[in-house]
């Protein structure tokens, strides 16, 4: 399983990341031998952290010009919130500037006031998302008409068609309906059609239940599971010491991120926590039930944290995975 890690882009008052520090991050992540660095998306600040992001895309571009051969990937892009064409264009931009290559884990959104400001009916996020991912596909390949519910155009081309359309990747979990845990039908479309599955922050435990039902899905339509690219996102704070001191810091470090109404109980019921060799082991779990990677994200935005995060990443957690 590869190990992967986020670019820092937390950016609203004190936890706003300086440009110095993303260059410093994307260095050494390279140094490292991180092969990919993956950024998440939030159009305003969510009310499950205490600051918004700056967007990925564009981060992607600053730290390619930093960096040789990076892979990038988001985790998520929130496709709904977005015209699907501007997108397509952005990614073949970023698709042809880069070295490396790129992934779209694209998922519906959740956050009411973020369709507010993008003029989209949250109602709609799941037919959105499903449309979009055909949209961006039949762009990518250099088809130049689609009829569907939100997207309608005939004789259009996005230029340049990349010769190695970059890969999606859908996000989606279940629901409790008429009391029993299920997958709904049109996550497991879009999940079919983008060819893979990228979960949420989840403790492997969780995500091996979600991911059974899932495959049990995929297998009723004659699909292969283990066909299906997985990735996995996660948060980590790394910390040296003894379990009580190690709980301590890692409290501070995710009430810095999470809002009051997540806080330190949510991160120890589904983000990588305890010790480093604790962290290790759940990031095993992952390879062990059959992720293709895992991207350990920091929580940290401070310049003089972050340097001692991505140190403690390379000299205790990637070594793990040689």
């Amino acid at each position: 399983m590869q190990i992967d890690t986020t670019i820092p882009t937390y950016c609203s008052g004190d936890q706003l990341v300086p440009a110095e520090a993303i260059r410093t991050w994307a260095r050494r992540a390279e140094r490292a031998g991180i092969e990919c660095l993956w950024a998440i998306d939030h159009l305003v600040n969510p009310p499950t952290y205490r600051t918004s992001v700056l967007d990925p895309l564009v981060v992607f571009a600053h730290a390619a010009s930093v960096t040789d051969g990076m892979d990038f990937g988001t985790s998520v892009l929130l496709l709904p919130l977005r015209r699907t064409a501007t997108v397509a264009s952005q990614v073949a931009t970023l698709q042809h500037l880069i070295d490396g290559d790129l992934t779209l884990g694209v998922g519906a959104g959740y956050v009411d006031k973020e369709f507010e400001a993008a003029g989209v009916p949250k109602a709609e996020r799941g037919p959105r998302l499903n449309e979009g991912i055909e949209v961006l596909q039949a762009l990518f390949a250099g088809e130049s008409s689609y009829d569907g519910q939100f997207h309608t155009f005939d004789g259009v081309q996005i230029d340049p068609i990349p010769e190695e359309p970059p890969r999606i990747l859908a996000g989606g979990n279940s629901n409790v309906a008429d009391g029993e845990r299920t997958i709904p039908e049109p996550i497991i479309d879009r999940i079919l059609r983008a060819g893979g599955w990228i979960a949420p922050p989840s403790h492997p435990e969780r995500l091996d239940k979600e991911w059974s039902l899932i495959a049990r899905r995929v297998s009723d339509r004659g699909v292969d599971p283990d066909s299906l690219t997985r990735v996995v996102l996660n948060y980590v704070h790394l910390v040296e010491g003894t379990p009580e001191t190690t709980t301590a810091e890692q409290r501070a470090a995710f009430e810095d991120l999470f809002s009051p109404s997540r806080g330190f109980e949510h991160a120890a019921e589904h983000c990588l926590t305890g010790t480093i060799d604790e962290v290790v082991e759940q990031l095993k779990r992952y390879e062990e039930i059959g992720f293709d990677r895992a991207i350990a994200g920091s929580v940290a935005h401070d310049p003089d944290v972050l340097d001692g995060q991505i140190a403690l990443f390379a000299d205790r957690v990637l070594p793990a995975f040689g």
